[in-house]
């Protein structure tokens, strides 16, 4: 069964809605789908690193990001300092 763009953006919005009511355990269950939640890899980056901070994993958000030239990256790599 495929997922639809819709049901895998609802995943992925579920993912950061989780890192706002303290899911963190089911957050990290999630993050090894995102590759087939988000297929543009920069934007995967991007979500990746958006999680990975609100985990409280700073260092690794920024290594997620290295090479990534999305405006969203550079606005989230100013965040991580």
């Amino acid at each position: 069964m495929t997922l639809t763009d819709n049901e895998r953006r609802l995943l992925v919005e579920t993912a950061f809605a989780g890192i706002n009511h303290g899911l963190h355990r089911q957050v990290r269950a999630m993050l090894p789908a995102l590759p087939y939640l988000v297929p543009d890899k920069e934007m995967q980056a991007v979500c990746f690193a958006v999680l990975l901070a609100g985990l409280n994993e700073p260092e690794q958000a920024r290594q997620a990001l290295v090479d990534i030239n999305l405006p969203e990256a550079e606005s989230l790599r100013t965040h991580l300092i």
